[in-house]
């Protein structure tokens, strides 16, 4: 049976054209009202399955505090249709957990898209849960867990990862916001094309755009040759957007236009050209909380977060800690070619009441470490419970040091100048280091050619 929607938009020309849309797409329309009471009294005479809402209505109710009651007077969950002008208001609707959102123009293919994850949403919602989940989903090694909320995030990952969706993986840094869009990517139908990553927060900001979308030869001072850019590399396949939050606002705006035409224009070149290429993005940062200061689009979040996947840290999932702990065990005594060892009861107990802000990613470097250091029969870590009642809510750069920091932003401009480092153009200019200090970080980084061309 259709599923039953009910519009509430106050411009008559957008409500009619999606009643239209969702009409050819074989849904029902209970009733298209103008206001908050119309669509009220709409409700009490026939009820929705799903609610598509205007933010900005006639009447004493805006569509925020309309999604409110018809989310608790009646249970029915909506789509926010916006055109995202008012940034302020941006954590307000996030608070009401919108099953998505329709973005102000639009077309035929942003609401079928929008209609599809909701109603997906909307499915695993009404069937009975279990702790248990069977998934098909094809996972790798490394996706480990079995609380609720890692569950509930694998879930969400089976029913996206078939689509073309843009997926926006949010969570702290360490939690594995990177295993998880691999696991989606695996399971995509274009898991046989190319996956290309990139650390948005690695690229030196005069060449973002750059890197991104390509440039022209003679663009700009140092263009000495075309360069295909990361979306024309992916074109046809995947591209990851680590670390989006860190993009800066001078770039966003190209982005948010090659996320809503499907094509890209390279830096000096006045030519569009369509791709076809799956976006999966990921934050360790509030990105509501930045549109609200000003530092990230709200167009842009919105264009993101068509499916948004939050992933817990790992101190509010505390049933994975030993599955996980275990498998880093078996992988670091293969790694370092020693015998398995197992774990203590002591330091079972330990990493239980451990406050892991560095999540994922810190469990596997102190169980790394422990084996290095340990001398027993029996594995005993070496945790720093210092750390273990420490708020919630690490930084980034309290997760890196500054030579990791250091290590990435020269492969990144290496890469880029193909690993020329003296003269013009070569990554030392780039950098504005002399070049005898570049090639000194190079062999104290440990940078070669495997790690620029791999």
């Amino acid at each position: 049976m259709s599923k039953k929607l009910l519009i509430v938009e106050d411009e008559f020309l957008i409500a009619n054209e999606i009643r239209s849309i969702v009409t050819q797409l074989g849904y029902a329309v209970t009733a298209v009202a103008k206001s908050a009471d119309e669509a009220l009294l709409a409700v009490k005479t026939e009820t929705p399955d799903l609610a598509l809402l205007d933010i900005n209505i006639i009447g004493n109710r805006n569509g925020i505090e309309l999604a409110k009651i018809l989310q608790e007077k009646y249970g029915i969950k909506h789509l926010f249709i916006t055109s995202y002008s008012d940034k302020a208001i941006v954590e307000e609707m996030n608070r009401t957990q919108p099953l998505g959102y329709i973005l102000k123009p639009f077309d035929e293919r942003d609401i079928r898209v929008a209609l599809q994850m909701a109603n997906a949403s909307l499915n695993a919602t009404n069937k009975p849960t279990s702790h248990k989940i069977k998934t098909t989903t094809k996972l790798n090694k490394a996706v480990i867990g079995n609380s609720p909320k890692f569950l509930e995030a694998l879930k969400k990952v089976e029913l996206v990862a078939p689509t073309n969706v843009t997926v926006l993986l949010a969570g702290e840094t360490g939690a594995g916001k990177e295993v998880f869009m691999q696991a989606i990517f695996d399971n995509s139908t274009k898991n046989q094309k190319k996956l290309v990553k990139v650390n948005c927060a690695a690229l030196p900001s005069e060449l973002i755009e750059s890197v991104l979308f390509g440039h022209e030869k003679g663009s700009f001072t140092g263009a000495t040759e075309k360069r295909i850019g990361k979306f024309e590399q992916a074109n046809g396949g995947t591209i990851f957007l680590d670390e989006i939050g860190e993009l800066p606002l001078t770039s966003q705006s190209k982005l948010l236009r090659t996320l809503q035409e499907k094509e890209i224009e390279s830096v000096g070149s006045s030519i569009q050209k369509k791709i076809d290429v799956r976006v999966i993005a990921a934050t360790n940062k509030d990105l509501p909380h930045c549109v609200k200061e000003g530092t990230f689009r709200a167009d842009l979040y919105f264009r993101l977060s068509t499916f948004p996947i939050q992933i817990a840290p790992l101190r509010e999932r505390k049933e994975d800690i030993i599955p996980l702990a275990t498998h880093f065990i078996a992988q670091a005594c293969s790694r370092f070619n020693k015998d398995h060892l197992p774990l203590s009861k002591i330091s079972g107990k330990q990493l239980l009441q451990y406050n892991w802000p560095g999540n994922v990613r810190e469990l596997q470097h102190v169980v790394e470490r422990s084996i290095l250091l340990n001398e027993g029969d029996t594995l005993d870590v070496q945790l720093d419970t210092n750390n273990s009642t420490e708020i919630p809510g690490i930084k980034e750069f309290q997760l890196k040091s500054l030579e990791e920091i250091e290590r990435e932003q020269i492969i990144e401009t290496l890469k880029y100048c193909n690993g020329k480092v003296r003269g013009k153009d070569g990554a030392a200019e780039i950098l504005k280091l002399h070049p005898n200090t570049l090639d000194f970080k190079i062999k104290k980084l440990n940078i070669n050619k495997a790690t620029l061309f791999s």
